[in-house]
């Protein structure tokens, strides 16, 4: 009878370093993926951001609803002590965002600086010239909305060293100003 306690301890033994090794597996597996979540929400707030100051209203998608928060930190978080990061707010110490600009304000904001410079400019320059409001929607939408004109042909980009420099088209009703 020894035999068959050895063996079913043996097999007992097995099964359960296999089960264990399968819920380690999963947990790290329900990690990543709600690591790349969390990267594909941001990249759907950048989106967003860009597509209110570029696209038609009347095209406007539908905010995608955030599943429910857990109470408690991932499986593997609680055991190595570490916790998730706070959330970041552009509105410091309130909780909450700082109100979009209005669409097309970035591009018109972008258009009347480059209108108003004599010479080429960065984005850097161009972010720190603009209202309050519409710094809100932050460097990364000012940087696409002139990457946007330049697709366009409004804006030209030449490259100073490492540095970017945007410099507007000049047009006929620009000449005439």
């Amino acid at each position: 009878m020894s035999v068959e306690a050895d063996a079913l301890e043996s097999l007992s033994d097995v099964y359960t370093h296999r089960v264990r090794d399968d819920l380690e597996r999963v947990e790290a597996e329900i990690v990543r993926t709600e690591a790349r979540l969390r990267a594909l929400r941001a990249d759907h707030v950048l989106l967003s951001r860009i597509w209110e100051n570029l696209g038609d209203p009347a095209e406007a998608t539908p905010a995608v609803a955030a599943p429910p928060r857990r109470r408690s930190p991932e499986p593997e978080a609680a055991a190595s002590g570490t916790t998730r990061p706070p959330a970041r707010s552009s509105s410091a110490g309130t909780g909450r965002r700082a109100p979009a600009a209005k669409r097309g304000s970035v591009r018109d904001a972008v258009l009347t600086y480059l209108r108003a410079s004599e010479h080429p400019v960065s984005v850097n320059d161009i972010f720190a010239a603009l209202p309050a409001k519409v710094q809100a929607s932050g460097k990364v939408v000012v940087r696409n909305t002139v990457e946007a004109l330049v697709a366009k042909g409004t804006v030209v980009r030449a490259r100073e060293g490492k540095s970017v420099r945007y410099t507007l088209v000049p047009t006929s009703t620009d000449a005439d100003v």
